[in-house]
């Protein structure tokens, strides 16, 4: 899912990430929700995403057989369980809020003596930073681990996202279109700062990574057919490093 941005975030040594919940209930668009997602990579294969939703919030997600379950809390997404195809839980994400807006993510796998921890700060100057933790289940202990950043908003999407990462800096800048994007009208999902958390169609990221005389550059491009409503029925994305460049084509019914 996402191959392509995965292997871009992890290129750049990366974490992606968020936007005020522009939800209106006022405005029938804002019942449009997307049900299928289908990725093509360059190679043919495929993979499908179906969701499921009561309402406007998302009670899960099925792909190739596994399946990831959302809880909410009012109107806020608690936790995320990821099922394998044996049934077997494999993950559990739980979030934490302060003031409406989210404070803390706590990944915990099954069986691991370890969680990780990511807390989150909202700035008075709009921004968030956030400080990777792991943590030991049995005690509670936990020390700082992963990466450290800051994301930028504008207009409801983040525009730039700042990541330390052991010593190595990493810079990405995103560029959105004014169309609506597929998960817009997701109670909660704007509030999670990950890369479903935007308000319109991200069309070019430019990251730059490195320390010293060596500094690597990487663009992701997309493209995108749209229905009437203005909602993305087809997205085209082009990984680019160096001269090797990789494509996907995903496809959306709502």
């Amino acid at each position: 899912m996402k191959k392509l941005l995965y292997l871009f975030v992890a290129s750049l040594l990366a974490f992606t990430s968020c936007s005020k919940d522009d939800n209106n209930s006022s405005d029938p668009a804002s019942s449009i929700l997307v049900k299928k997602i289908i990725d093509i990579d360059i190679d043919g294969s495929s993979s499908t995403r179906n969701y499921e939703y009561n309402g406007n919030k998302i009670v899960s997600m099925t792909e190739d057989g596994l399946l990831s379950k959302y809880t909410y809390t009012g109107d806020f997404i608690t936790k995320i369980e990821e099922i394998d195809a044996s049934g077997k839980l494999d993950l559990t994400t739980e979030y934490s809020y302060t003031n409406g807006k989210l404070a803390t993510s706590v990944e915990k796998n099954t069986n691991s003596k370890f969680y990780y921890k990511t807390k989150y700060t909202h700035n008075t100057d709009g921004t968030v930073t956030y400080d990777q933790f792991r943590g030991t289940v049995a005690t509670g202990a936990e020390e700082e681990y992963g990466a450290a950043g800051k994301y930028t908003f504008k207009d409801g999407n983040f525009v730039k996202l700042e990541v330390s990462y052991y010593g190595s800096e990493s810079l990405y800048i995103y560029e959105y279109d004014t169309k609506n994007y597929p998960f817009k009208n997701v109670t909660g999902l704007s509030l999670l700062l990950d890369d479903e958390t935007t308000a319109n169609n991200v069309v070019k990221i430019t990251g730059t990574s490195g320390t010293g005389d060596i500094i690597r550059t990487s663009i992701i491009t997309y493209s995108y057919k749209y229905d009437t409503n203005n909602y993305p029925t087809e997205k085209v994305e082009r990984y680019q490093s160096g001269s090797s460049i990789s494509t996907q084509t995903t496809q959306y019914t709502y």
